[in-house]
């Protein structure tokens, strides 16, 4: 669930912009950051530019999730479509109430 989780999205995601990524987690009760920090639960990543001179083709906001991660704070990270998947269920819930 979205709902009461606290978001950050790295990358360019496909299936809708930025914003309206923030607007549906906002709809579904979760909060929305902008750079990654102790308070982060969830990082969907969406697709990165690949940069061919870039030897770690990870965003910094994925470093700094897997940085708080291997320091034991609680970060999950989800794919776009694991986002998507997730927040489908959640409004589905929603419905059938």
């Amino acid at each position: 669930m979205i709902r009461n989780e606290t978001v950050v999205f790295t990358g360019k995601l496909a299936s809708m912009t930025r914003k309206q990524a923030q607007n549906l987690v906002w709809s579904l009760g979760g909060q929305v950051q902008y750079s990654v920090s102790k308070k982060t639960t969830l990082l969907v990543i969406g697709r990165r530019n690949l940069d061919l001179f870039e030897q770690d083709p990870r965003s910094l906001k994925l470093k700094h999730a897997e940085e708080l991660q291997d320091k034991g704070e609680c970060l999950q990270k989800l794919t776009e479509e694991e986002f998507v998947r997730l927040a489908i269920t959640q409004l589905q819930s929603k419905i059938n109430k």
